[in-house]
């Protein structure tokens, strides 16, 4: 039996059950059960007798892997993985399962796999949080908090709360898909819960010898508390301790070039590319260093072809290594986008992988242009191809060096080949191609992750701004999300527009925008904003800007416009909020939020501010004009530094915060000591 505490908790594992949790100053222990199998027709509990330490090493300063082995049933080995750290009250681990026989995974019943299960009381009281539901509205995913086992069965999850006593605890799986696309689920079990598989988690007669099973990685805490101690500790867990790669953690300031280059097909009747060029990068670059952006990102186009990821000659003479520089003599870093499954007709890396295409069914691939280049095929990242472009990337980090990598158009759907990694001959079509989307989010954080251990300070970005996308808390654990560019279309509101039309809703100045970018805020009482990162718009007038400014450094931190049409009070607007900005965006980025109103009322505040330095911001928005209050709720530090018609009094209640406005504005009151 191996035992681990610190100050949040005790932790047994082995014995009766596979792990027993019992949160620091609380009586109330968890025990939760051996994960069950069915094992050549046979449902199995892994409860291995001999269970011993096989490994222990710290990843990082703070988190340290366990590995411990033991075997059960005849020749069948469970590995579980923990990953444990001392300043979290939160645990990350997964089983792996092999045989020394030919036993197999079977599915006579559907699939029967329980990871995790655990007793409970009568009428507990449980909240499910789900990550992954679509906004028609909004074109966004968006975060709900629903009363558990209420409406549904099987639970969308990826987490789950539960309050027993004084005791608030947290169950949770790194997996994702759009709801109602369920690979796992949490699903009753008398008064108790199980996370169990629902669909694609393996195949049916896998053989455990030739390809083990590896689980998803889960997540279990508790704190001495109600739902929101537990929704601060876990929002800190998801900022500082869940995830290795620590860069997409930071605060940085993004740039993206698309705005642009959508906006002059449209406007300008130009095409995608005209403006991927050195000249006009070069001018950005200049402009952006003067408003504060820390990290540049050349969107679609700057390649010659998908799949080798080589910079476009033509469009760029003086290489990508000179634009590398040009951003590192003014303080910014690199960054570029990739469709990580594309390959062009034409790429080494399709003559390298000509078996790796994704394909379903009979039908032929057809390959496709990627924007304005060359047409290129969908490729299996669950195939020998995943490592092929880990290792592409790592080799732009290293000769360009690229360190922001945009992901694009990954779907989660479309291949059931037999020979790659998501089931063999013997497997239906079916079962290969619902193990082909499950281990798809597995593959993309093997990448993400062999490239931040060549690379430390790499980050990878996926978009979710359509739906079928990977979204929950798998990708997190190794990267971050790029929530929002456009927004919705005329089509999301059933307005039908001509052909050679701008169908993008959300492109003006104003605060409308906002409207729809701030939405994504929801998440931020459990995932920090920081891994939500949604563009705003940096267009005069003044007014505007403002009302833009306000909602980026909330943490989002994204800018999506046309740079060289900015005014020059407009440049240094942004320039002065940024550089006050970066004086507490660590702070922002620790602080829980405390938000009045919603996005579109009349009056809404968002107050971030760090408990334990006071320092932080709280932006403000009107809808109409008036004289609106606002009294913090925090007792911040230090002296305001204010941008908008705001003013500061603190009294014995507080601090207030009067805003007046004309119409729709917004201010944004600092505290920076």
């Amino acid at each position: 039996m191996f035992f681990y505490s610190n100050a949040y908790y005790a932790l047994h594992a082995g014995g009766a059950q596979a792990l027993t949790y019992r949160a620091a100053g609380t009586e109330t222990e968890f025990p939760f059960a051996w994960p069950v199998f069915e094992i050549d027709g046979t449902e199995t509990a892994a409860a291995p007798e001999d269970l011993t330490i096989a490994d222990r090493r710290f990843l990082n300063d703070e988190i340290e892997q366990v590995t411990l082995r033991g075997s059960f049933g005849s020749g069948l080995t469970l590995t579980m993985e923990l990953r444990l750290c001392r300043l979290t009250p939160f645990v990350r681990f997964r089983y792996l399962l092999s045989a020394g026989t030919s036993a197999r995974l079977t599915k006579r019943g559907g699939e029967r796999l329980v990871y995790l299960s655990w007793p409970g009381e009568k009428d507990a009281a449980r909240t499910e949080i789900r990550l992954s539901e679509y906004d028609g509205p909004a074109h966004a995913y968006r975060l709900r908090e629903i009363p558990a086992f209420v409406h549904e069965d099987e639970l969308m999850g990826p987490m789950l709360t539960e309050r027993r006593g004084d005791t608030a605890m947290l169950t949770a799986y790194e997996h994702g898909s759009m709801y109602p696309e369920l690979f796992l689920c949490f699903a009753r079990t008398g008064d108790g819960v199980a996370i169990r598989a629902v669909k694609g988690n393996y195949w049916d007669g896998q053989p455990l010898r030739e390809q083990p099973f590896e689980g998803v990685w889960l997540q279990l805490g508790a704190v001495k508390g109600d739902e929101d101690a537990l929704a601060k500790a876990y929002r800190t867990f998801q900022l500082r301790y869940c995830s290795l790669n620590k860069e997409s953690r930071k605060p940085h300031v993004f740039y993206n070039t698309w705005a642009f280059q959508e906006r002059n097909k449209f406007y300008n009747k130009q095409e995608y590319l005209s403006s991927m060029n050195q000249k006009r990068i070069e001018e950005e670059i200049g402009i952006a260093h003067r408003m504060g952006v820390d990290v540049f990102v050349i969107d679609t186009g700057w390649y010659r072809k998908t799949g080798d990821w080589e910079t476009d000659a033509e469009r760029f003479p003086g290489g990508m290594k000179h634009i590398h520089d040009l951003l590192e003599a003014r303080g910014m870093k690199l960054g570029l986008w990739f469709a990580p499954p594309a390959a062009a007709l034409s790429s080494d890396m399709l003559r390298k992988h000509p078996d790796d295409i994704r394909r379903e069914g009979d039908e032929t691939p057809r390959p496709h242009p990627v924007w304005d280049t060359e047409e290129s095929y969908d490729m299996c990242l669950v195939s020998d191809y995943w490592e092929s472009f880990a290792d592409r990337l790592i080799e732009l980090a290293e000769t360009v060096g690229v360190r922001y990598f945009k992901w694009d158009a990954v779907d989660m759907f479309g291949c059931d080949r037999p020979d790659h990694f998501h089931g063999g001959e013997s497997a239906s079509a079916r079962d290969r191609a619902e193990n082909y989307s499950f281990r798809l989010g597995l593959y993309l954080s093997k990448v993400v992750d062999k490239l931040c251990a060549a690379v430390p300070d790499a980050i990878v970005d996926m978009d979710i701004t359509e739906g079928s996308r990977y979204v929950g808390l798998g990708f997190l654990s190794s990267g971050k999300y790029f929530a929002v560019n456009n927004g919705p279309y005329y089509p999301n509101y059933d307005i039908q527009v001509p052909s050679d039309q701008w169908i993008n809703i959300f492109v003006n100045p104003g605060p409308a925008r906002g409207w729809i970018c701030r939405k994504i805020l929801g998440y931020d009482r459990w995932i920090p904003s920081v891994l939500m990162m949604t563009h705003y718009l940096p267009d005069d007038p003044a007014g505007s800007q403002l009302i833009n400014l306000a909602s980026l450094v909330l943490g989002q931190n994204g800018i999506w416009g046309d740079l060289p049409g900015v005014s020059e009070e407009g440049v240094k607007l942004f320039g002065e909020v940024l550089a006050v900005y970066k004086q507490v965006r660590d702070d922002v980025t620790a602080a829980d939020p405390v938000v009045y109103g919603c996005p579109g009322d009349l009056f809404e505040v968002h107050e971030k501010i760090n408990g334990a330095t006071g320092r932080g911001l709280v932006s403000l928005f009107t809808g109409v004009g008036g004289t609106f209050r606002y009294r913090m709720t925090a007792r911040p530090a230090g002296r305001p530094v204010i941008f908008g018609n705001a003013e500061i009094t603190d009294g014995d209640n507080g601090v207030t915060i009067e805003l007046k406005t004309d119409g729709a504005e917004a201010a944004i009151v600092f505290f920076t000591e």
